[in-house]
């Protein structure tokens, strides 16, 4: 089953690459980064800033492992993981399960964030030391491109979600609602349509233990000053209506209150609740077309 999940995906994919000339391509990656922010511009606008900011620095390859599990950590809560996981809560291994799910679905949106080969990835460090927060960024000219070729890469190196593994394991419409989660891809595009400058911030989580010491507030207004430097627009989604409050309180407006559910799902959780929401940099514009 899982090699011919590999060859389904695959096999279309070389294809499609096969038929575009190598011109193509590169006027397509043109095309995307043309008045975007550019990997190359948001790193360098944090770099200015980092310094006044204590225990924060860029993440690389060998942070991968230690960050992913730090976000598993982070999220092992979350309305949103839960909802895939579709577990009963008096089940014995729910945490486990959680966090395994959890890294999982991180690796996939965030592992060539942490590498620095698509977005850009930072980390907060207990005593310099012991990485406890993570934050993963992508800047407009990467937030909205077709991703198949990272979700190869991806799949090969963490393998598939657990629930295509494990069968029973997790509920019976895990699936469909993890795939379920591409619509907010969409209403990405939709919702920053027409807006040139902006930063996606896709995950920050600190973990468990670390909660209440401030670490997830100094990532978020690294990137507060970081947007406004570059006149630039906060695109995020949150699945937790504290978490809705507390982005308000840092000029975040509410775009859209969406729910997710996958047909033929008429349990007690088939609903997971999302709220879209954007920042305006300070200037109060935000580099539309």
């Amino acid at each position: 089953i899982v090699l011919s999940t590999y060859l389904e995906i695959i096999i279309p994919y070389l294809v499609q690459v096969r038929s575009r000339p190598s011109s193509f391509n590169t006027l397509i990656n043109f095309l995307d980064m043309r008045g975007g922010i550019s990997k190359e511009e948001l790193n360098h606008a944090l770099t200015k800033h980092l310094t006044s900011y204590s225990g924060i620095s860029f993440l690389s390859k060998s942070d991968e492992d230690n960050a992913l599990d730090v976000f598993a950590d982070a999220f092992k809560e979350d309305p949103m993981i839960a909802w895939v996981a579709e577990l009963d809560d008096d089940d014995p291994n729910k945490t486990q399960k959680m966090l395994k799910l959890g890294k999982s679905m991180h690796a996939y949106v965030n592992h060539r964030h942490i590498i620095g080969a698509r977005g850009v990835a930072l980390g907060v460090r207990s005593n310099q030391t012991n990485l406890v927060g993570c934050m993963s960024l992508s800047p407009s000219s990467c937030a909205t491109k077709r991703q198949m070729w990272d979700d190869l890469i991806a799949m090969f190196k963490f393998g598939l979600p657990p629930m295509y593994k494990e069968k029973g394991v997790y509920g019976p419409h895990s699936k469909k609602r993890l795939e379920k989660l591409e619509v907010l891809t969409k209403k990405r595009k939709d919702h920053m349509k027409g807006i040139k400058r902006w930063i996606y911030l896709q995950a920050l989580g600190v973990s468990f233990d670390h909660h209440g010491k401030g670490h997830g507030k100094k990532m978020l207004q690294l990137l507060l000053q970081t947007a406004d430097m570059l006149n630039a627009s906060i695109y995020l989604e949150t699945e937790s209506e504290n978490n809705e409050s507390l982005y308000k309180h840092f000029g975040f407006q509410t775009l859209e209150v969406m729910t997710l559910r996958v047909p033929g799902d008429d349990s007690s959780t088939a609903n997971c609740t999302m709220w879209l929401m954007r920042k305006t940099p300070s200037g109060g514009t935000h580099g539309a077309d």
